[in-house]
């Protein structure tokens, strides 16, 4: 009678053990021994054999070794790279986007909104998953839960990115589907910058132009409300992007509050370095600005961009220190001219807006321009932005106007 190995004499009795199947009895476990896709050879194991085998008392119960097996081979047969499959949700998304940041440049703000969308994933237990083991179930399950705590459009650009991320999954075989495939939210809930009607706007400007503590901030919001500038590329104004002698604002940078520090950067598309003409207008509140525009000691203020390259004679400066302003300052200008506008005129208050709001107000107003030029203006580069999201139908009295205007002249 021929000697029992090691393994078959302290296998459990009556338990069939197939090619490549093995007991250990030193961790009284099963195992299963195979080769990768890469050549390298890998052991799984588990308590139970089988999934209707009882699991040893103060054990936990984990899935059998055939359970795991059949795993295997279904990875193998699709030429899934296990080691990928492996990997937690949080680091597919980082070894995503370190291969994102390496193909090409992105934008600032890009970066930290995908920064959030990790350390989002951090406070969810889907960020700690195996990608191999997500399903379209735990995918709805984390939707449901993050709509408790974000809008539809901040929950659309976390979906993207990780549909993105698990594309690049399937590309290098480390899962078979797209687990995110099916996975959207709806965007209707998302804040809507309505603009402001053309009497509010012009209460609201008188208000400053002759309210002492508001009359620093009037040529600011004048400029933002004519010209269509987003905030942080009237920030990045210097000198010589204002031609006075022909009326024309020359847009290639913006500033920006990073890590504590004004930087300049580069526009938000390729199609935000655009020249834009000035009304009349805004002519004089440039004039005005230029004209009180003081540096402190005839030092000026110097900022620099992410390549080291230096930026002076900005031509918006704080009425206090005189140093370069950014978005946050001019928030805080509009937020604290709203407050006093409202106090002064409890009867007809004007509701908060932010400064983005003046680039809607602009976009409406010179609606009836051509959809062309607008949107050249603005600085966009699909026209359906301009024309869906930034300009707002006149309120039905003016609609009334206009058409009648129309049908009496075609009378």
């Amino acid at each position: 009678m021929a000697n029992k190995t090691m393994s078959e004499k302290h296998k459990p009795a009556r338990k069939s053990l197939r090619v490549n199947e093995y007991y250990n009895p030193k961790t009284k476990r099963y195992e299963y021994r195979y080769t990768d896709t890469f050549g390298k050879k890998r052991v799984i194991s588990s308590y139970r054999l089988e999934a209707t085998d009882q699991v040893p008392k103060g054990k936990r119960v984990g899935k059998s070794l055939r359970e795991k097996e059949a795993e295997i081979q279904s990875l193998l047969e699709n030429d899934i790279n296990i080691d990928g499959s492996k990997l937690t949700l949080i680091e597919l998304l980082n070894e995503y986007l370190e291969t994102l940041y390496n193909r090409k440049e992105l934008r600032y703000n890009t970066k930290r909104s995908y920064d959030h969308v990790v350390k989002s994933l951090e406070q969810h237990k889907l960020g700690y998953m195996e990608i191999g083991s997500v399903k379209p179930v735990h995918c709805e399950k984390w939707l449901t839960d993050m709509k408790k705590k974000y809008r539809g459009s901040t929950l659309h650009i976390q979906i993207t990115l990780i549909k993105r991320a698990f594309e690049y999954a399937v590309d290098y075989d480390y899962v078979v589907k797209n687990p995110f495939r099916r996975i959207y939210t709806d965007t209707s809930d998302s804040k809507v910058m309505g603009a402001l009607s053309i009497e509010d706007m012009n209460r609201f400007l008188d208000f400053c132009k002759n309210d002492p503590r508001s009359a620093h901030c009037y040529e600011i919001l004048y400029i933002l409300f004519w010209t269509g500038l987003r905030v942080s590329e009237l920030c990045g104004l210097t000198l010589d992007n204002i031609d006075m002698e022909r009326h024309l604002i020359r847009v290639e940078k913006q500033l920006q509050f990073i890590n504590r520090v004004h930087v300049v950067l580069n526009t938000k598309t390729t199609n935000g370095i655009r020249t834009i003409p000035m009304t009349d207008g805004v002519y004089e509140c440039f004039k005005k600005v230029l004209d009180k525009r003081y540096v402190n000691g005839g030092i000026e203020p110097v900022c620099y961009d992410q390549n080291g390259n230096a930026y002076d004679g900005f031509v918006f400066l704080g009425a206090r220190k005189h140093n370069t302003i950014v978005r946050s300052s001019v928030s805080e200008y509009l937020e604290n001219c709203i407050r006093r506008y409202n106090a002064a005129n409890p009867d007809k208050p004007i509701r908060k807006f932010e400064a983005h709001t003046c680039r809607h107000t602009f976009a409406t107003n010179m609606q009836d321009l051509p959809p062309k030029t607008l949107q050249s203006i603005l600085g966009h580069s699909d026209i359906r932005m301009t024309m869906n999201r930034y300009v707002s139908a006149k309120n039905e009295e003016q609609q009334l106007i206009e058409v009648n205007a129309i049908a009496n002249s075609l009378a």
